[in-house]
């Protein structure tokens, strides 16, 4: 690549923005010979005429409008290369892994990553969802910068700090042909202890035991939501289920929710972040909390308005 192609691609930007080669030099701070045998080694670089000067402005040629959008590109390119060198410099997150809890609300979740990486487009994000048992090794191992995890079941670690997030409401559902959803009045907790409880559980959570949620000997275990959906719908069991996994079911009536009276509803499921102690999360990763506590905060406070 010549040296000198940045600073004439910029400058024949600048000509075609500014519809001139006075404004262009204007813009740039040079006078305007100097922008016009820019744009001419440019031209006889790439072998093209980009702008046809037979009238009053020049015009972009077709040649020129196509070289146009893929010089655009390359400077959105190089701006996002500076903003990324800029923020290495200043000790910013770029490289950001997350590991997420599947349980996580998708929608907060990229409601929140679009705003961030609206705001700080050379960040770097790496997102995988999976199953709460193995987010704490992913951060301790480094895999993961922030782990978004479920605060229900307790974390161990003693090298791990971490804040709140977000709470998600917790339904207790099944479908409507299913006995538990003949009840009228609610019912005792044993009844739940006589009906299969279908678990989204990963393969280290079933060798080991489960926490206090499941309820019973009569587990179903699958390793995914949706499968956990499509069985609830088809009558298999009983579950816990938060809003955002169980809301269009509920709605279209595939599903209801079920009172239990040693439930409470509606219960509410919190999540937090956590990191390793010697990397606390810098100014990306903190501000990619702070939105997904501000999503949190806007549908938590459209579900109080709901149900007034």
């Amino acid at each position: 690549m010549h040296p000198n192609l940045v600073d004439q691609l910029r400058t024949f930007l600048a000509v075609a923005e500014a519809g001139t080669f006075s404004g262009a030099a204007e813009t740039l701070g040079r006078a305007v010979s100097a922008v016009s045998y820019a744009v001419t080694n440019l031209e006889e670089a790439y072998g093209l005429k980009l702008f046809d000067r037979s009238g009053y402005k020049p015009q972009l040629t077709e040649e020129g409008r196509a070289l146009l959008s893929d010089a655009e590109i390359v400077f959105r390119r190089l701006d996002r290369l500076n903003a990324r060198v800029a923020a290495m410099t200043e000790g910013e997150d770029v490289d950001l892994p997350l590991a997420v809890d599947a349980g996580f609300s998708p929608k907060l979740l990229a409601a929140s990553v679009a705003a961030l990486l609206g705001e700080s487009p050379h960040v770097n994000l790496r997102i995988r969802m999976m199953h709460e048992g193995r987010i704490l090794d992913e951060v301790l191992s480094g895999r993961a910068r922030i782990g978004i995890v479920s605060l229900e079941a307790g974390l161990s670690g003693k090298q791990v700090d971490g804040r709140d997030l977000a709470t998600h409401e917790m339904h207790t559902v099944t479908a409507p042909d299913h006995p538990l959803a003949t009840f009228n009045a609610p019912f005792p907790l044993s009844a739940l202890d006589d009906h299969r409880q279908i678990v989204v559980a990963g393969a280290d959570a079933a060798a080991h035991g489960f926490d206090y949620r499941v309820h019973t000997t009569d587990v179903l275990i699958v390793d995914n939501a949706a499968l956990k959906l499509e069985l609830l719908k088809q009558g298999a069991g009983w579950a816990f289920a938060l809003d955002h996994e169980v809301e269009g079911a509920l709605a279209e009536g595939s599903l209801r929710s079920l009172a239990c009276s040693a439930v409470q509803h509606a219960g509410l499921h919190r999540f937090g972040a956590i990191w390793r102690v010697t990397t606390p999360p810098g100014p990306a990763a903190t501000r990619l909390l702070d939105l997904i506590s501000e999503e949190a905060g806007k549908a938590e406070k459209a579900r109080h308005s709901a149900a007034s």
